[in-house]
């Protein structure tokens, strides 16, 4: 584990993402507050805002509008992604984050995948000891909200 700011992994990954972002239009809007320093393996966490940002691209539809915050709360990090695509079914909110599962859907074929991704990011959070949570509405949109504490206990 090495110390980062998630600040920066988050500002990497939007860079890496700009020419697909303005090719589907995408807006990006990132606010932070606080110290957001921790500990961690950065590379993975790298992979893991690009996995969030990738599906949010991936499932919404026209104009795109993701915003993403950074807060520091006590001795954690909380990142949240919040997108207005086309949301997940509550029914499948409790499945997102197994490995393969994949989301029917009927009429996005322009999604490719093998269901790997949560179940990843799922795992990399579990391994720093932090959360990840999703809140959805099917048609409005997706919220992530992941919470990382700053040291390594």
């Amino acid at each position: 584990y090495e110390t980062f700011n998630l600040k920066g992994v988050v500002d990497e990954v939007v860079d890496s993402l700009r020419l697909q972002l303005e090719k589907c239009r995408a807006t990006v809007n990132v606010t932070h507050e606080g110290d957001l320093t921790m500990q961690g393996d950065r590379l993975h966490m790298v992979s893991v805002v690009f996995n969030l940002l990738d599906n949010a691209l991936k499932y919404s539809k026209e104009n795109p509008s993701i915003k993403i915050n950074l807060q520091e709360k006590e001795n954690t990090v909380v990142l949240t992604v919040t997108d207005n695509g086309i949301g997940i079914a509550d029914e499948y909110k409790g499945k997102v984050f197994e490995k393969f599962f994949r989301i029917p859907h009927g009429d996005t074929h322009n999604a490719k995948g093998y269901g790997l991704g949560l179940s990843y990011a799922a795992q990399v959070i579990q391994k720093h000891n932090g959360t990840i949570e999703v809140e959805s509405q099917s048609g409005v949109g997706t919220k992530f909200t992941i919470t990382l504490p700053k040291a390594t206990v």
